[in-house]
């Protein structure tokens, strides 16, 4: 988990609640899993069509909400699928979604471990 999560980022969310109480983490955890599939499919998908801006947009909300979580090597991925998107690079855009799939599904797995330890 901790060479997927950046622990500076997830400390300092528990920092900021009363007592470290993990309530807002795993609130934020909850919303990213419940949001991140579809903005995943949705640069792919857009992608596949060739809609460079559908994917810009969905690239940039999950680089922001993958680097509240400190899942650095997702939101590395979207900034770089940002740039490319909005240079109209379709094939290097296409060359990152395997990489972006493999790093969520990492994050993904590793922010699940995190709420089942919170959660008890």
């Amino acid at each position: 988990m901790k060479d997927v999560l950046d622990q500076t980022v997830l400390e300092e969310l528990l920092s900021i609640t009363e007592e470290g109480d993990p309530e807002l983490l795993l609130d934020l955890i909850r919303m990213f899993l419940d949001d991140s599939p579809s903005k995943v499919s949705t640069i792919e998908e857009a992608l596949d069509k060739g809609d460079f801006d559908k994917a810009e947009r969905a690239a940039h909300s999950l680089k922001g909400s993958s680097g509240h979580l400190g899942a650095r090597a997702v939101q590395d991925i979207c900034e770089r699928l940002q740039a490319t998107t909005r240079n109209h690079e379709l094939d290097r855009s296409r060359r990152l979604t395997p990489h972006l799939t493999e790093h969520y599904l990492k994050a993904e797995a590793a922010l699940r471990e995190l709420m089942t330890i919170y959660e008890d």
